[in-house]
């Protein structure tokens, strides 16, 4: 939630509804932290936050005494970005592998902001955004990706290629060495990422699982 004048002036600005909203509850994220993070140290480690829109995220990161990197292609999520004090880089999250970024992180986080969808018709390209999120984590780094598997309304896909697009996405991630973790509707919502969605799916790499 925003109550400074400054950031919900900024923020007003924003392309999206959701994000514009300057009363969005934090805690969405607190779950997050609390049921995979719980056992993580933040002190001094680097993150990277894959579409920031308010930097909740990047907020809780900095409490826990860390530091924490915003991407998006939204100016004004850049913005209020860099007025609450974050690195903030802009990059379309659909374009990832066409941008240079030669860091890692100790971890990276993307809550709905890729969406399986975006290559459903090139199975290399979604390949390589892939690897190009997974290329941002150090090799004992963890990861935490939500994606928005949201299917456009133009794309007039048949079921099959659904499907097949769902599971490539997974397999593609499990290949590189993440968990799947397939949730309920109603834990969709406990941590915020419910919606108009093929799929509710969680990808985890060196994280642990566990309701708290």
């Amino acid at each position: 939630m925003l109550t400074d004048q400054k950031e919900i002036e900024i923020i007003s600005k924003a392309k999206q509804k959701n994000v514009r909203d300057p009363k969005r509850s934090r805690e969405h994220f607190y779950r997050i932290f609390s049921d995979f993070l719980y056992n993580k140290n933040f002190v001094d480690k680097d993150f990277i936050d894959l579409g920031a829109g308010q930097f909740d995220f990047a907020e809780i990161v900095r409490e826990k005494k860390g530091n924490c990197v915003g991407i998006d292609s939204d100016p004004a999520v850049l913005e209020l970005g860099r007025y609450k004090g974050f690195e903030a880089i802009e990059a379309k999250i659909n374009k990832l592998m066409d941008y240079k970024i030669d860091r890692k992180f100790d971890g990276v986080f993307n809550k709905f902001s890729i969406n399986a969808f975006w290559c459903r018709d090139d199975d290399d390209t979604h390949k390589a955004l892939i690897k190009s999120l997974v290329a941002l984590i150090k090799e004992d780094g963890w990861s935490w990706i939500a994606p928005w598997n949201g299917i456009p309304a133009s794309a007039n896909l048949s079921e099959d290629r659904i499907i097949h697009i769902l599971e490539f996405q997974k397999n593609q991630f499990i290949q590189l060495g993440f968990d799947a973790i397939e949730i309920s509707k109603e834990d969709a919502i406990y941590y915020g990422i419910n919606g108009s969605v093929a799929n509710n799916i969680i990808f985890t790499k060196n994280l642990k699982f566990e309701k708290h």
